[in-house]
């Protein structure tokens, strides 16, 4: 009977430490839950600077109707980098002077830009993120429905700070 008992307890010790050995395995490891940590913070990163993007953006089509593109060449550097300076990065607003018909902004009394309507926005690389969307432009006469025209910009982490650092502006929609 001895040799019974100590097979037996030889048997149960041998499936207690195969279920401990066993256990140990499915407990995650620092590095799992460093990892875990890490993408739970990546994630918390992303949604903050998605905020600040769209934040910017929305901004910045708030102050296109502040631009008019067919003032005076000195008004309008004026205007641009009053609007747009903390928006827009300072290469933009020079590729924009030289080039004025291809900035965004007010061409005429009406319709005017009211807002930029954002349809998406996708992480191109760190700190730099792409936004499709649309101006939306309104007249004064309520009835009248909007006119859109597609913008694409890129938005860029510049020295710390969120800028718009391209655009691109499509034809306008019938």
């Amino acid at each position: 009977m001895e040799g019974d008992d100590y097979m037996k307890r030889l048997l149960v010790y041998g499936i207690a430490l195969s279920m401990t050995v066993s256990l140990l395995g499915c407990t995650p490891s620092e590095n799992k839950i460093a990892e875990a940590e890490k993408q739970i913070e990546e994630v918390e990163v992303d949604e903050e600077n998605l905020d600040e993007v769209r934040s910017l953006v929305e901004d910045f089509g708030g102050k296109l109707q502040s631009v008019s593109l067919l003032a005076p060449e000195d008004i309008l550097k004026e205007s641009m980098e009053g609007n747009y300076g903390q928006l827009v990065s300072q290469d933009l607003i020079e590729k924009w002077l030289e080039d004025p018909e291809n900035a965004p902004g007010r061409l005429v009394s009406s319709p005017w830009p009211d807002r930029i309507e954002i349809l998406a926005i996708d992480k191109l690389a760190e700190g730099k993120y792409g936004v499709e969307g649309e101006i939306v432009e309104i007249t004064s006469n309520e009835d009248e429905e909007g006119i859109g025209r597609p913008i694409t910009l890129t938005v860029e982490n510049i020295d710390g700070n969120w800028l718009i650092s391209d655009v691109i502006l499509g034809e306008y929609n019938e």
